[in-house]
C-alpha cells in the first residue's frame, strides 16, 4: 500500500516524524516539571488537563474546519505554530508558564487529528482504510516504543532541551515532507466537496455534524461504549507507577519495561490487523480489546511481590494486545462509517468528548488510589474494565447491529 499510493506515503512518514518527535518531547516535559523543577503533585495533576482542555474547547470547531479548507495546508500551519511553541518551552522561566505554553502548543495539536484523519479517508481506497488505520497505529507505537528510549538517552547524555529541539525539528522535517502533497485538495471530487462546504454557513455545519452522528447508530452506541471503556481504563493507566512501586518497590525499571511491553502488544495487534482486508465484527475487536485491557490491570493488582517479575509483563502484554485492537478498532470504525464529506466534523466530536475523560478520570483514579489502596483500587477498575468488555461482547448485537446486513444495506443504497 505504502508503495502503491504516494499520497498516503507522504503523508504517513510525515506522521511518523512528528509522532517520533512528541515521544521524545514526553520525556523532556516529564524530567523538566519531575526533575528540575521538582513540581509537587498539584501542578503535575496540571500537566494532563494543559493537555486535554484544548480539546475540548476547540475540538469540534477543528473538525469544521477540516471539512472546509485544504487539509495538508492546516497540517503545515499547525505544525509550524507546534515548532515554534515547543522552543518557547525552553524560555519558559517556571512550571506554571511552562503548563500554559503547553496548552498553548495543545491547541494547535488539536487541528492536527481531524485534518490527518479526514485526509486519509479522501487519499485511501475504501477496501484500504483498516491498512491504513493499522499502518498509522503501528508508528504511533513503534513512537511509542523507540522514542521514551531515545528521548531517555539523549536526557541523560545532553540536556532534556534538546529533547526538545528534537520534536521541533520533527514538526519542521514533517513540514517539509508534506509540501508536494499540498495541492492534495484541489482535486475534482475533493474541490467539489469543499465548495459545497463553504456555501454552508458555519454553525449550520456543524449542527449537520451533530445530526450525522446521532442518526447513525453504530457511531453513537460505539462512541458511548467507548466514552465509558475509555473513562474507566484511565482511572488506573495514570496510577501505573504507583501500583508498581508498591508491588515491586525495588525495581522501579519495571515501570519501563511494562510500557514497553504494552506497546509491543499493542505493535503486534495492529501488524497483525494490518494483514486484514476488513473488520468482520466490531464488538470482537472493541469490546474484546476493552476485556484483555481489564485482564492486564487484574492481573497486576494480583500480583504478589513473591512471585516472578515476569508475570507483570505478561499482564502488560495483555493489555498491549487490548490497546492495538481497540486503538485500530476506533478509528477504522469511525472512518468506515462515517459519510467522507462529514469524516472532520464527527472526528471533532468525538474528540472533543474523548478530552474530557482525561481530565475527570485522572482525578478520581488518584482519589481512589488514596482511599482505597492500590492494590484493590487496581482491582477494581480493571474487573469493571473486564465487565465493560465482557458486556460489549455479550451484547454486540444490539451495540453495533448485523455489520453483514448494514454491509449490505450500505452498498444497495451505494447503487
Amino acid at each position: 500500500m505504502l508503495r502503491e499510493n504516494k499520497t498516503f506515503r507522504i503523508l504517513f512518514f510525515a506522521y511518523g516524524l512528528s509522532t517520533l518527535g512528541d515521544w521524545f518531547d514526553f520525556i523532556a516535559v516529564s524530567i523538566l516539571l519531575g526533575f528540575v523543577w521538582k513540581a509537587d503533585p498539584m501542578t503535575m495533576a496540571l500537566l494532563p488537563i494543559a493537555y486535554a482542555v484544548p480539546g475540548i474547547l476547540l475540538g469540534q470547531f477543528a473538525g469544521v474546519l477540516a471539512d472546509r479548507v485544504n487539509k495538508v495546508k492546516m497540517i503545515i500551519v499547525m505544525n509550524l505554530i507546534q515548532a515554534g511553541t515547543t522552543l518557547l518551552l525552553l524560555a519558559m522561566p517556571n512550571p506554571l508558564w511552562f503548563l500554559v505554553v503547553i496548552a498553548l502548543r495543545s491547541c494547535a495539536s488539536v487541528f492536527n487529528d481531524p485534518a490527518q484523519q479526514t485526509l486519509t479517508r479522501q487519499v485511501v481506497f475504501e477496501h484500504q482504510l483498516l491498512q491504513a488505520s493499522s499502518l498509522n497505529g503501528a508508528v504511533f507505537q513503534m513512537g511509542k516504543l523507540i522514542g521514551p528510549l531515545l528521548g531517555g538517552m539523549v536526557a541523560a547524555f545532553f540536556a532534556p532541551a534538546i529533547c526538545l529541539m528534537v520534536n521541533a525539528c520533527s514538526f519542521l522535517l514533517s513540514t517539509v515532507l508534506l509540501l508536494p502533497i499540498r495541492h492534495v485538495d484541489k482535486k475534482p471530487a475533493a474541490a467539489q466537496t469543499k465548495t459545497r462546504e463553504k456555501a454552508l454557513p458555519f454553525h449550520l455545519a456543524w449542527k449537520e455534524g451533530w445530526g450525522i452522528f446521532f442518526q447513525n447508530r453504530v457511531l453513537l452506541f460505539s462512541t458511548i461504549f467507548s466514552l465509558f471503556a475509555m473513562m474507566t481504563i484511565q482511572l488506573a493507566d495514570a496510577q501505573l507507577p504507583v501500583i508498581f512501586r508498591d508491588k515491586v518497590p525495588l525495581h522501579p525499571e519495571m515501570v519501563g519495561y511494562s510500557v514497553s511491553v504494552i506497546g509491543l502488544g499493542a505493535l503486534l495487534t495492529v501488524t497483525w490487523l494490518h494483514r486484514q482486508k476488513e473488520l468482520r465484527s466490531y464488538g470482537w475487536v472493541l469490546g474484546g480489546g476493552v476485556f484483555l485491557i481489564g485482564i492486564g490491570f487484574t492481573w497486576i493488582a494480583l500480583y504478589q511481590p513473591e512471585t516472578s517479575r515476569f508475570w507483570l509483563l505478561v499482564a502488560s502484554l495483555f493489555a498491549g494486545v487490548g490497546t492495538g485492537l481497540t486503538t485500530v478498532g476506533s478509528n477504522y470504525l469511525v472512518q468506515k462509517e462515517t459519510p467522507k464529506e462529514a469524516l472532520g466534523r464527527v472526528r471533532g466530536i468525538i474528540d472533543s468528548l474523548t478530552s474530557m475523560t482525561f481530565i475527570v478520570a485522572p482525578l478520581l483514579g488518584g482519589w481512589l488510589m488514596t482511599v482505597w489502596g492500590s492494590s484493590l483500587a487496581f482491582l477494581w477498575v480493571g474487573s469493571g474494565i473486564v465487565s465493560i468488555g465482557l458486556s460489549a461482547l455479550l451484547l454486540q448485537r444490539f451495540i453495533w447491529g448485523n455489520q453483514k446486513a448494514n454491509a449490505t444495506v450500505a452498498s444497495q443504497q451505494a447503487g
